[in-house]
């Protein structure tokens, strides 16, 4: 397990000019309701993604002509993303207002060159940041918010990175994927993208009813459950990259799978790390130990539902599933043993049943403005998005994207771990992952010292 973090080579990011990129034809004027899924009060947050591209000599295009075309004509299928995002003052839940308005598109210059800078994969994500652009979070303004801005950020070495924020609201992380995706293809001359988008956010809306809702524990008046720590609140927070290697993962895993009850289960590399990671944070942060700790998995849904979701959806389909255990109890239980909780928890995320109730239950929350507690501790959230850019080619004249990063803004990053593929220029760690995660200074120490003794089979785990 190695550690990534600043290199001693700093980012500075000149934005040249912001333009509204328009769609290239007439969209329908309407307002657009969205999912309960989409209107999950836990989840009112931005997500950012940059694509990295190395310079291609034989290519003399300007990337940021080709974009700004490809974008204003991807618009004209993607037309509630040119409009604005508004809260509902009758019930508080948010519609885009399809006003064609425009993306706000912004042009910026970096130095030093890529190579220099390792293709940002040393950076984490409050640096990284600076390559996406600035995007509002006042769900309260009357004329809403723009739900996605894009920004080209060209180097002197001629490469350069796509970078995109976007309001959660409209989309999850495998609809930004789905749209850059798009943008690609339009952008090396395709008429039309390969995948129409869809809307259909009615099949994942559901009625109130008169019954209370059931709050995770992170939230709400259980909130006050949730243990804490003696390092937080902290001005000392460091947010570091941190990579294992596929060949301790898979030592891990075996070792795992001969421990549990049932050796032919197999184990993912997401499941192993929740279950490593929540019980090294957890050390790591002197959490109390009678409190409760809780454990959230994101699942995506889309292929459970009956039919599964268009293709071409690009709303959020992602369930949150928790696991509640007191600090004593997880310092207590075994890897396998958190693992086995981990596996019913997934499983329990693909039952249809469950499925219904967490979205009537979603309506619940809403209408109770659930919110999290300002002490979120005890609370982790593991993400994995690993897979969700894996739509085909995305080389529209340079080649594929060298490096790939979903990014974490700030009011998102004490409580969640973001699991990330290696870059490509990396051979050596093919096939393992990144880990983007914050803490206090002292605790981040410990628990790297927690992760490694598990990766490389220490006692204690």
């Amino acid at each position: 397990m190695t550690n990534r973090t600043n290199l001693s080579l700093p980012l500075k990011v000149e934005k040249k000019s912001t333009e509204l990129v328009k769609p290239s034809q007439r969209t329908p004027s309407e307002t657009l309701s969205l999912s309960s899924l989409d209107n999950n009060p836990l989840d009112e947050v931005r997500h950012a993604s940059v694509y990295v591209f190395e310079a291609n000599e034989k290519n003399q295009n300007d990337p940021v002509s080709l974009l700004r075309k490809a974008l204003s004509e991807l618009l004209v299928y993607y037309y509630p993303l040119s409009g604005r995002l508004v809260r509902r003052k009758s019930d508080g839940k948010f519609q885009l207002v399809c006003n064609g308005e425009g993306v706000p598109f912004t042009v910026a210059i970096a130095s030093p060159d890529l190579p220099s800078l390792n293709y940002i994969e040393n950076f984490v994500d409050e640096v990284a940041l600076r390559l996406v652009p600035e995007i509002d979070l006042n769900y309260e303004s009357e004329i809403g918010d723009h739900p996605l801005a894009m920004q080209v950020t060209k180097f002197p070495c001629g490469g350069f990175t796509i970078g995109t924020a976007l309001l959660h609201a409209v989309c999850d992380g495998l609809g930004v994927a789905r749209f850059i995706h798009s943008l690609t293809e339009l952008a090396r001359g395709k008429r039309e993208p390969s995948v129409l988008p869809v809307w259909e956010r009615e099949r994942l809306a559901r009625k109130i009813d008169n019954e209370p809702a059931r709050v995770p524990g992170g939230a709400g008046a259980r909130a006050s459950l949730l243990a804490t720590s003696p390092y937080m609140p902290s001005s000392d927070l460091v947010t570091e990259i941190i990579s294992i290697k596929a060949g301790d993962i898979k030592m891990l895993k075996d070792t795992l799978v001969r421990e549990c009850e049932f050796p032919k289960e197999s184990f993912t590399t997401y499941e192993i790390l929740s279950a490593c990671i929540w019980k090294s944070r957890s050390r790591s942060l002197k959490l109390d130990l009678d409190r409760i700790t809780v454990l959230c998995i994101v699942v995506g849904i889309r292929h459970v539902l009956d039919p599964p979701l268009s293709e071409g959806y690009y709303g959020n389909s992602i369930i949150d599933v928790y696991i509640e255990l007191t600090v004593r109890e997880l310092h207590e239980s075994s890897i396998s043993d958190i693992l086995k909780l981990v596996k019913r928890a997934k499983k329990k995320a693909y039952d249809k049943r469950y499925i219904e109730q967490e979205l009537i239950n979603m309506e619940r929350m809403i209408k109770e403005d659930v919110k999290s507690g300002e002490v979120t501790d005890g609370l982790l959230v593991m993400t994995d998005v690993r897979n969700i850019g894996l739509f085909g080619s995305m080389d529209f004249g340079w080649n594929e994207p060298v490096n790939m990063r979903f990014l974490m803004f700030q009011e998102s990053f004490k409580n969640m771990v973001m699991i990330l593929r290696p870059s490509k220029r990396d051979p050596e760690m093919e096939g393992g992952v990144r880990l983007v995660m914050t803490l206090p200074r002292d605790a981040m120490v410990k628990f790297k010292q927690e992760m490694d003794a598990m990766m490389h089979l220490r006692p204690r785990f």
